[in-house]
């Protein structure tokens, strides 16, 4: 079930679609995680629709899928999809509060960029070069829905400092 590019190219091509079905913990955290992804999702309809869901999710298979084949590397689990999910909601709801643990409350832009600090910027200044593209590649659904906006901000902070 694991998306690898030289399975994919002996003909297996079941396993470009297969890989999104693989958990990413087999133990009892299983549900909580798949709990919290139908959370992420729930919101991201209600905040997009069911349409533009649907492309941010059909975009983020291509690219993890592209990305697979061309770096060459297997895509065991599912979770930088998830990822780039969870970053989609906290860029539209920062300040909405998750409760870690069910106690601690705590914003979602700090978990995000938690996340996104271990698992996107650590390995994308210590990594490899191919290590760094993969992530690229596969964060790209992420930054074709959050670009614009994340230039136009900087464009506009940039502007603010020349004018003092």
């Amino acid at each position: 079930m694991v998306l690898n590019p030289d399975a994919v190219l002996q003909g297996e091509f079941w396993r470009l679609f297969t890989f999104i079905a693989i958990p990413i913990s087999r133990n009892f955290l299983f549900l909580f995680i798949i709990w919290f992804f139908y959370y992420i999702m729930v919101e991201l309809e209600n905040e997009w629709g069911s349409m533009l869901l649907t492309v941010y999710f059909l975009l983020a298979w291509f690219c993890t899928v592209l990305a697979s084949l061309l770096i060459g590397m297997s895509v065991e689990t599912f979770a930088y999809m998830e990822f780039s999910f969870f970053f989609a909601l906290a860029t539209l709801n920062p300040n909405r509060i998750i409760h870690v643990f069910f106690i601690l409350p705590i914003a979602f832009k700090w978990v995000a960029v938690f996340i996104a600090f271990i698992l996107f910027f650590v390995p994308l200044f210590l990594g490899s070069y191919s290590q760094q593209l993969y992530i690229i590649l596969l964060f790209s659904n992420y930054l074709i829905f959050f670009g614009k906006d994340f230039w136009l901000r900087f464009k506009t902070e940039l502007d603010k400092r020349r004018k003092r």
